[in-house]
């Protein structure tokens, strides 16, 4: 039997290995202990559910595959070859190339077009609509056979939710879908004299099973539309494009509901408990005024002859059934004006009055800013003018140009009258001063003759 030293038994796997995967090799996995060199080397593991291997990714490789960062979790394809690594004595993928695989390509898409609409302005927040909390008619663009419309339904239905429900069939996965979703957001959102809101919905999945909402043409749709819109897509931990470009993003169809649901929630609440504090005043009074008959039947009964007692007694009863059917209709009228009220004022929608009123308040902050900041710069300028006039007069500019300065006693001479002969005068020039005596005057008349 042959001996075999570690460096040729290492050998032989490593040629064994590299002989029988002809380069390069593919292979699929999620990226974990992912590390780079101070050489700007990278290092990885690639697993699935029970195996992993060793990949190393050269510096001259990394750098021409810069279409994304590779970290943790991704999954992704790797392209090179499969080897030994003799000083460790194991074998790793050499990577030459690496790209994102099944749901990393969609994640990366999504990014892509996230970045895209965001750098556009689509989600910027002062192009989101109001979305009424209470509404009479609402379109609803889903699945009609999907476990969201029926959470939606039941939702409203325990909400005592009076609104109407218009459901627009549409396909909400697979390659025809976002053609399909896009056209009936534009056909139900142009629709603003019949539908308060949009809501767009599914249930939760996987994020191929929501890439049809992160497709371009949806995310567009919502914003182009006249309609206030509601993303309400997958499970609370859930995000899609048309979250950010939706006027409104709920977590679930069934906060969709809820919150479509909340004013009818409160005056449901509030109406019946009034209308039960209403009765239970009414029927006290009714027994109480039915005591006092009853008192008044017995003083006539012990004062009046007995004809009489029950001739009045025929009259207070036709009275008192008279009385309470009258207190019985007012009550019911009442109920009936209190209901009504709360519709008309709910359709006043006091919260889109006042956010109006907050943006005007906004837009004239801003007009005061604006003319408070053309002002300061107008002032600026007119002062760097006036430091500008003051330089050009500055003596020292004068002196440094080559003119001179007299004085006589520390005040300057102005005039040739100002000084006679054999005074003591200091001549001020640039770089020093210099001291004299008066031994002759000449006008400019003398030059001139």
């Amino acid at each position: 039997m042959k001996t075999y030293t570690v460096t040729e038994i290492t050998k032989a796997i490593k040629n064994l290995i590299e002989q029988t995967f002809s380069s390069p090799v593919i292979v699929t996995g999620e990226v974990s202990n992912f590390s780079t060199s101070p050489a700007g080397h990278q290092y990885f593991i690639l697993k699935d559910e029970s195996s992993q291997i060793k990949c190393v990714f050269f510096k001259r490789y990394n750098l021409l595959n810069r279409d994304y960062s590779i970290k943790n979790g991704d999954k992704v394809s790797v392209y090179g070859d499969l080897s030994v690594f003799e000083a460790g004595g194991n074998y790793q993928i050499v990577a030459k190339k690496i790209e994102y695989s099944s749901e990393g390509e969609f994640y990366k898409k999504f990014e892509e077009t996230k970045k895209k609409l965001e750098e556009e302005g689509l989600f910027h927040e002062g192009l989101k609509k109001p979305v009424p909390t209470f509404v009479k008619k609402i379109a609803v663009v889903t699945s009609p056979s999907g476990a969201a419309i029926r959470d939606f339904i039941i939702t409203t239905k325990r909400n005592n939710a009076a609104f109407e429900i218009d459901i627009w069939p549409t396909t909400v996965q697979g390659a025809s879908a976002a053609g399909e979703i896009e056209k009936n957001i534009l056909k139900a959102g142009s629709r603003g004299d019949e539908y308060d809101a949009l809501v767009l919905m599914r249930g939760g999945g996987s994020l191929e099973d929501l890439a049809v909402f992160n497709e371009e043409n949806v995310a567009r749709a919502l914003r182009k539309v006249e309609v206030p819109t509601i993303s309400a897509i997958g499970h609370q931990r859930d995000f899609t494009i048309c979250d950010f470009t939706a006027d409104l993003r709920v977590a679930t169809p069934t906060a969709a509901a809820s919150y479509l649901s909340e004013v009818y929630i409160y005056y449901d609440k509030n109406l019946t408990e009034f209308y039960k504090r209403l009765v239970r005043y009414m029927e006290q009074v009714i027994i109480s005024r039915s005591q006092k008959l009853d008192n008044y039947m017995a003083v006539l009964n012990k004062n009046s002859p007995y004809n009489r007692i029950s001739l009045y007694r025929s009259e207070l009863e036709r009275s008192r059934q008279l009385m309470i059917n009258n207190l019985r209709n007012k009550m019911q009228d009442g109920y009936s004006r209190l209901k009504l009220c709360h519709v008309f004022l709910a359709s006043k929608k006091p919260a889109i009055v006042v956010r109006e009123k907050r943006s005007e308040v906004e837009r004239f902050k801003n007009y005061l800013l604006r003319s408070v900041t053309n002002r300061l710069n107008y002032d600026n300028e007119r002062l760097k003018g006036v430091f500008g006039r003051l330089k050009t007069m500055n003596p020292e500019n004068v002196i440094s140009r080559g003119y001179a300065l007299v004085y006589k006693e520390g005040f300057v001479v102005e005039s040739l009258n100002s000084i006679k002969l054999d005074d003591e005068v200091e001549i001020r020039m640039k770089g020093g001063y210099i001291n004299a005596f008066v031994t002759g005057k000449k006008h400019l008349e003398d030059t001139n003759g």
